[in-house]
């Protein structure tokens, strides 16, 4: 059974955390609907690896890809209304034949401005953009193409406390559109976290991360969609320390590659 509660400030501020440390999951989901009081920040470092098949837009038979990354992202409240957020992160990823390739360096970077623009006790509704530069820049590998060119991104958010079987609880939905450049073409993008704190330091978290383009790009980048789901654990060390743990695996694709992998992240408060 779920109902709505009101959750009191120390518990928002669990939820919250745990919410924004979700994140940084491989998918690509943004920081959630709420946002930080002015002067308060976070700073998190994650690393995630996966393996996968198939080439990353379409195409023929596909290679086994491997993918490993490590990446930081920090947020701050500018006003209690306005958070900014940016992340930056290193990556390894490799294709093998028919495919052969590697790239190492930068994934894309990111820079974006959190507005909330309505809220209560137990709902919030924020709106979100974001600007992508890339750190890829040969579209001639194949490890790299797709990669090269910007993006910016336009975003709405909602989230909501409820309780679950008498726990606190959370969920937040998320819709986006995202305009990219060199070839790919646009994506629409619709994820979905569900949280429910497992009594008073730890958190579960279900994921799902959904992408479908808006068409076909370029001649060499067709149509595609791609569904992905995960399940993690939050752990509050204390007040400003909390560790994730976590594994997701696609569950539906469209002329794009599978992904199976595991997650682990540290963040601190300030």
């Amino acid at each position: 059974m779920t109902a709505r509660v009101r959750l009191d400030a120390g518990q928002r501020r669990t939820l919250a955390g745990a919410l924004v440390l979700s994140s940084l999951a491989p998918a690509g989901a943004l920081a959630g609907a709420w946002t930080l009081p002015a002067g308060q920040g976070q700073i998190i470092a994650s690393l995630f690896g996966w393996t996968g098949d198939g080439p990353a837009y379409g195409g023929g038979s596909g290679p086994k890809e491997s993918r490993v990354e490590g990446q930081g992202y920090v947020e701050y409240g500018l006003t209690d209304s306005l958070t900014v957020v940016g992340q930056a992160a290193l990556e390894r990823y490799e294709l093998t034949s028919p495919t052969a390739d590697a790239f190492r360096g930068l994934d894309y970077s990111e820079a974006g401005l959190r507005a909330r623009v309505w809220s209560n006790d137990v709902l919030v509704v924020s709106i979100e953009t974001t600007a992508f530069l890339p750190g890829a820049r040969d579209a001639s590998r194949p490890a790299q193409a797709g990669n090269t060119g910007g993006a910016a991104e336009g975003r709405a958010l909602v989230g909501c406390n409820f309780s679950l079987f008498a726990a606190p609880a959370f969920l937040n939905a998320e819709a986006a559109f995202r305009m990219r450049a060199a070839g790919p073409p646009d994506e629409w993008h619709g994820d979905l976290t569900l949280g429910v704190q497992l009594g008073g330091r730890a958190t579960l978290l279900l994921q799902t991360f959904n992408t479908i383009s808006a068409g076909p790009g370029s001649a060499r980048f067709p149509p595609w969609s791609s569904d992905t789901a995960e399940l993690s654990l939050v752990y509050a060390l204390d007040e400003r320390w909390s560790v994730q743990a976590g594994a997701f695996a696609t569950f539906a694709t469209v002329a794009t590659n599978s992904q199976r992998g595991l997650v682990a992240a540290i963040w601190r408060r300030f």
